[in-house]
């Protein structure tokens, strides 16, 4: 493993191997933003309320709407059914942990020649959306050849929850439990994270372990029992299992909290009896959360659980000493501090320039893509995509007003008139814009002049932000977009929202 030595010098002790695959996860682009953790710092915030958590957002009233956009660009590559489809629930279940109704889905993708990938990919995000009961109602659709092997997959989710009412992940203490629940633990996505930090090669086969299975009935279930829970007020911190599975959503409640965790990998619902004990806490599955709960809580929380049929356990506790501890069979597996393990060490940023030339790139959208998406269930949907796909807006009855939807992509030299452009579009319909969530797609961030480009779409976004003073809510940034044989454009991509009084729908 890369750091191994840094981690050795650290621990003052050699790592063991289940220690080793931890690291290697929690160390990954993906989950560590190593590249560009430091200049995203550099992202107005100011009027978005909860930036650090699964999702951010804005206050409207007494409610906040939570947004957020992310990328499945290298599962698509590879699966392109359930790299969409995982997608959408990955999204989904970031505005779910802080007990935000989800009520939209947008998306932006980019295509190359490969009818296999396009039709996958558009057929995974209907399926999944359409059977989870939320409307897709933003689409943009993007034609080069550069996109062949290399799709670009964004996929944002909207939520609305009440203001006092919102769950995060760090409020977690002392003595509370953990509860897994959800899907049994298999081996599908077994180096998820790890994999989208890697220049796709051409051993797909393989890679196709790295790619979760979907499953939108269950996650439907799982978004009405969580919601159920949540109104109780029975869980104190919430945390989505995504990337890297068990192992961040516990490491990311026990470093924000500023506590530990200590878990037993035998009370952990499994369904795979030959699944090993670092495929536990790496694997991941879909439609699992994770709570932190007081004990006396729980009675209630597994009626509720079993009325959804939904399977859970009891996998550790929350400890005061601010250390990631794991064991099975009695023996010890890991005794790591906490920030070492979700912190890993600063790597150098080349920022070479050089000059490149951007090839044309089509809108390809068109009805037959859209309209398979279902954008008025929910009953809030105001407009049709035929007049513009990319833009659409929601009624939210909550507090009387029309929440305005736009997704749109940009080239790194055009990122400041982009995002002027969309600012534009929601001011002519009367709509005043009011946050933006992104996905900066890039290339290997070790060859310049990758980090070059990403520190000029920054700062192109940090300037439009100020000016405007709307703020960055939310993000995400995906790198090691290229394969053996090609390698995007690099794209940041965007959903702002607006809003309007508006009457009710009829």
């Amino acid at each position: 493993m890369k750091y191994k030595n840094y981690i050795k010098e650290k621990l003052n002790r050699d790592p063991n191997e289940f220690e080793l695959h931890l690291f290697s996860a929690t160390y990954s682009e993906h989950c560590g933003y190593l590249h560009s953790k430091e200049l995203l710092k550099l992202l107005p915030r100011k009027n978005s309320i909860y930036s650090s958590e699964n999702a951010g957002g804005i206050k409207i009233g007494e409610h906040a709407i939570l947004f957020k956009m992310e990328s499945h660009n290298h599962p698509c590559a590879v699966e392109p059914f359930n790299g969409a489809a995982t997608g959408i629930g990955g999204i989904v279940r970031d505005v779910l942990a802080m007990n935000a109704r989800p009520i939209a889905l947008c998306n932006s993708l980019k295509f190359g020649d490969d009818r296999r990938i396009i039709d996958g990919v558009i057929d995974g995000i209907s399926n999944y959306g359409n059977c989870i009961g939320v409307p897709t109602v933003s689409t943009e659709v993007l034609y080069n050849s550069c996109f062949t092997e290399n799709p670009l997959v964004n996929v944002t989710a909207i939520g609305i929850a009440k203001f006092d009412e919102i769950i995060t992940s760090n409020n977690a203490y002392a003595g509370l439990k953990l509860m897994l629940i959800g899907s049994h633990t298999m081996k599908d996505g077994m180096g998820g994270a790890s994999f989208a930090s890697k220049k796709l090669g051409d051993e797909k086969k393989e890679d196709r372990l790295s790619i979760q299975i979907a499953n939108p009935f269950m996650k439907k279930k799982l978004i009405e029992a969580c919601l159920e829970i949540f109104a109780q007020k029975l869980v104190i911190s919430c945390q989505d299992c995504g990337a890297a599975g068990i192992l961040s959503s516990t490491s990311e409640v026990a470093f924000k909290s500023n506590v530990g965790v200590n878990i037993d990998l035998d009370k952990i619902h499994i369904g795979d009896s030959s699944i090993e004990d670092f495929e536990i806490m790496l694997s991941e599955t879909q439609e699992r959360m994770l709570f932190a709960v007081e004990n006396s809580k729980i009675v209630d929380i597994i009626k509720i659980l079993e009325k959804y049929e939904l399977a859970y356990s009891v996998i550790g506790e929350v400890i005061p000493e601010k250390r990631y501890i794991v064991h099975s069979n009695n023996k010890l597996l890991a005794d790591i501090p906490v920030d070492l393990l979700v912190t890993p060490p600063s790597v150098p940023l080349d920022f070479s320039k050089k000059t490149i030339i951007d090839p044309p790139i089509l809108n390809i959208n068109s009805p037959e893509i859209y309209n398979q998406y279902d954008h008025t269930v929910g009953a809030r949907t105001q407009l049709q995509p035929d007049e513009n796909p990319q833009f659409n807006s929601l009624y939210l009855q909550e507090e009387k007003c029309s929440l305005g939807i736009y997704t749109f992509s940009s080239t790194v030299k055009e990122t400041y008139n982009a995002l002027s452009n969309a600012q534009n579009e929601f001011l002519k319909r009367g709509f005043k814009p009011i946050g933006i969530t992104n996905c900066l797609n890039f290339t290997n961030p070790e060859i310049p002049p990758t980090m070059h480009e990403f520190k000029k779409t920054i700062l192109a976004i940090k300037e439009f932000c100020e000016e405007t003073d709307i703020p960055v809510c939310s993000g995400n940034v995906s790198f090691y977009n290229e394969s053996t044989h090609s390698k995007i454009i690099n794209m940041p991509t965007f959903t702002m929202l607006g809003i309007k009084k508006a009457p009710p729908l009829h």
